[in-house]
């Protein structure tokens, strides 16, 4: 711009000091060539900056609804594999499949369950021999017996999970087990894939039939394999976009039509294609473009006023990029129901706090709702989290600034009390806790549900300095806290805190070793 200003002065005192008038008019016509070509050049930057920039934001944008998107398919697997557990791991099961094969333990107990409290829409019990000894499309059992051929989906998918049983199995000393899990862990016993059956696209989740306490084993042959199938369709899709909010979301079997680029492509176990999931991605680059073609537009005519304009208008697409940004981070770290620290983040955090140890030491609890399946039963899924949602609060309420609060799936909440460790203080806060989240929970005009909370909480470094060790003891404790009756809180050092009504019964020192 200074440049132009000081070859126009130049050539106005050309002008009025030389006769003859031809050089002045070449140079003029120079001048405003090059002002023609500073104007132009300077549009032309501000034009390429804008594509760059708008590509990179719409390039941003997908890839942050694209791990947005895996994580709650991940998510999903992992839910579907957490139902199956209710019923895989039970010694009812092991007794009536595994060892005397009953038709109606398997029809009346087991295929109703996974159909009428998981929705899931198919499942398959698969022999040691490959052999399909039952298989159910949602309530309504076959138990028409079928060799698996190789390369059936459902074979590899049972090896896999046989593999997988492998890897985890004890020795119980008259049979064998699996290595006792908590749901968090569920992954390490599963197997997950993609398929079609019958021409219908499907999420597969497999893991074996195996003992839950103990009291019943499996020989030395393979255990029976459960695999479950819940099928992709619209009313899965809503389902599961329901905390995403992408829009036009849908899935497409085979390829999915040019303009939709936003996709997720769902490949089988031998590599071919399922489907595809394709949404209508967020283009923050339009909002870029439409203030950066004006800005060049006012440019060309005036390049002083536009200068001023674009260096304004790019601190506000920054902002403008910044806070979309922060949403994705934040939709990233946070749970979209309840608004607590999700999975990663708390991870993050208590990683950052073991980090600090000893000198820092913390507490982790774990904690389960109590009675919260039959909010579900009863009231439906809507009632569920409204009851999420009132306990995730009553939960931040009681915590306040002695912890941060998260929600790792389902009705799983935990804490950290990052630098308290003393046990006091901590039954106190359990007090708190149990008496809020005990309160009745306002689901419309006429309901209102009652739900409780047990608690597992465990110290570091004193049961370990590894992620695993510190989640492990303090599930321990949950689960002390569940067999003891529920409702109440166990310290892994096996200090039971029990409930409030049970502690107005009783005596002070009901604070106690279980």
């Amino acid at each position: 711009m200074f440049g132009v200003g000081s070859q126009q002065l130049k050539t106005d005192s050309f002008l009025t000091g030389a006769g003859d008038q031809k050089p002045a008019g070449r140079i003029a016509v120079r001048v405003y060539g090059l002002a023609a070509m500073l104007i132009l050049l300077a549009s032309m930057s501000l034009l390429l900056v804008g594509y760059v920039a708008s590509r990179s934001a719409d390039r941003q944008a997908l890839e942050n609804e694209t791990l947005i998107f895996d994580n709650a398919l991940y998510d999903r697997q992992l839910l579907i594999a957490r139902d199956q557990l209710s019923v895989a791991r039970w010694d009812r099961s092991v007794e009536n499949i595994a060892h005397d094969f009953d038709q109606d333990f398997v029809r009346d107990e087991f295929i109703d369950s996974l159909w009428y409290d998981y929705n899931l829409h198919r499942a398959y019990l698969i022999g040691p021999d490959d052999r399909v000894l039952a298989r159910s499309l949602e309530h309504q059992v076959d138990f028409t017996p079928e060799t698996l051929k190789p390369g059936d989906p459902l074979k590899i998918l049972a090896d896999r999970t046989r593999a997988k049983f492998e890897r985890n199995r004890i020795d119980l000393g008259d049979g064998y087990g699996q290595k006792r899990i908590t749901t968090r862990q569920v992954a390490d016993v599963s197997e997950f894939a993609f398929s079609r059956i019958d021409g219908q696209a499907v999420l597969l989740s497999a893991m074996a039939i195996v003992p839950d306490d103990g009291t019943v084993t499996l020989g030395e042959e393979p255990p029976v394999i459960l695999i479950s199938a819940k099928h992709i369709d619209d009313a899965f899709v809503k389902e599961f976009n329901a905390p995403l909010s992408l829009e036009d979301i849908a899935f497409l079997d085979g390829e999915a039509p040019e303009g939709r680029t936003a996709r997720r492509a769902l490949t089988g176990l031998q590599g071919e294609k399922i489907g595809h999931f394709v949404w209508t991605h967020d283009t923050p680059g339009q909002e870029i473009w439409g203030l950066v073609v004006p800005i060049a537009v006012a440019l060309a005519a005036l390049l002083s006023v536009a200068a001023l304009v674009v260096s304004r208008q790019i601190g506000r697409l920054s902002a403008s990029l910044e806070q979309s940004e922060l949403r994705n981070r934040h939709f990233a770290q946070y749970d979209p129901l309840t608004g607590l620290a999700n999975r990663m983040l708390f991870s993050d955090l208590l990683s950052h706090a073991i980090d600090r140890l000893p000198e820092r030491p913390f507490a982790l609890a774990a904690c389960d709702l109590d009675k919260f399946k039959a909010v579900n039963d009863t009231y439906g899924h809507s009632a569920g989290d409204t009851v999420l949602c009132e306990v995730a609060k009553r939960l931040q309420v009681a915590v306040g600034d002695a912890g941060t609060v998260g929600r790792i799936g389902g009705d799983e909440f935990v804490i950290l009390f990052d630098g308290r460790s003393d046990r006091e203080s901590l039954k106190a806060l359990a007090d708190d806790i149990l008496e809020s989240v005990c309160r009745p929970i306002k689901l419309d005009a006429c309901n209102n549900a009652s739900v409780g909370i047990s608690l597992g909480i465990a110290f570091a470094p004193q049961l370990g300095s590894l992620e695993t060790e510190i989640f492990a003891a303090a599930d321990e404790a949950l689960y002390e806290a569940k067999d003891a009756g529920r409702n109440r809180a166990v310290f892994s050092a096996r200090d039971l805190v029990s409930s409030k009504k049970q502690r107005e019964r009783k005596s002070a020192d009901t604070f106690h070793a279980a």
